[in-house]
């Protein structure tokens, strides 16, 4: 299934740990107490002012040209500043929401590319609002990005694309910077560009769980 990780809702979700259930044992882990979130509607509620964050047990490396595809729920708190979901603990790679809640911005090797749904200005990713996010890298050397809400793409008035190696390995930080400041209900990565009945799938499982729809 090219299931990398899976941060699965009301499955393990404690503080200390949130167990991964793809099968891989790539558990989020934090054993710093100041440092944890805490555990609520069956996700993690990260404070970005407290330092929330976790590691997991092992890489998540998708080559270059390889598509991936990134599923998370999740309550932005606020978006006054540039807020991280994946890292690797420096500043070479990561996957965050932007200041404003416009736009998502994503880096691989080395390469920051900024993917605007519309002209960059719609407002998409509000806070206070929970919603499905999803990230599609398509295959090959352009590596198209696509983003969804609740299962529904948005349109950019210019495409982005990237098609360089990505590796995260932490979740809610940056580089000890950048914190993420929401709730978390689940976080899925696969690597593989899903096809569009498989989008259909998860889109409609996790919208519908979670009430999105």
């Amino acid at each position: 299934s090219n299931l990398s990780l899976y941060l699965q809702n009301a499955v393990g979700n404690e503080a200390a740990q949130w167990t991964d259930s793809s099968g891989n044992g790539n558990d989020a882990t934090q054993g710093t107490e100041g440092d944890q979130a805490a555990p609520s509607g069956g996700g993690l509620v990260f404070v970005s002012s407290e330092g929330d964050h976790y590691d997991l047990d092992s890489q998540i490396e998708i080559s270059a040209q390889e598509g991936f595809t990134i599923f998370a729920t999740l309550n932005l708190t606020a978006h006054g500043a540039n807020q991280t979901l994946l890292g690797l603990n420096n500043t070479n790679h990561f996957l965050e929401f932007a200041t404003g809640g416009n736009t998502v911005k994503i880096k691989t090797s080395g390469a920051t590319t900024t993917i605007s749904p519309g002209d960059g200005s719609r407002g998409d990713f509000q806070a206070s609002e929970k919603f499905l996010f999803t990230l599609v890298r398509e295959s090959g050397s352009t590596g198209n990005f696509n983003l969804y809400k609740n299962g529904v793409l948005l349109p950019q008035d210019s495409q982005a694309n990237h098609a360089g190696d990505a590796e995260f390995i932490s979740v809610g930080v940056r580089n000890a910077n950048r914190f993420l400041n929401a709730t978390v209900y689940d976080l899925a990565i696969y690597e593989k560009q899903l096809s569009a009945a498989e989008l259909v799938d998860v889109h409609a499982f996790l919208t519908n769980y979670h009430g999105l729809r």
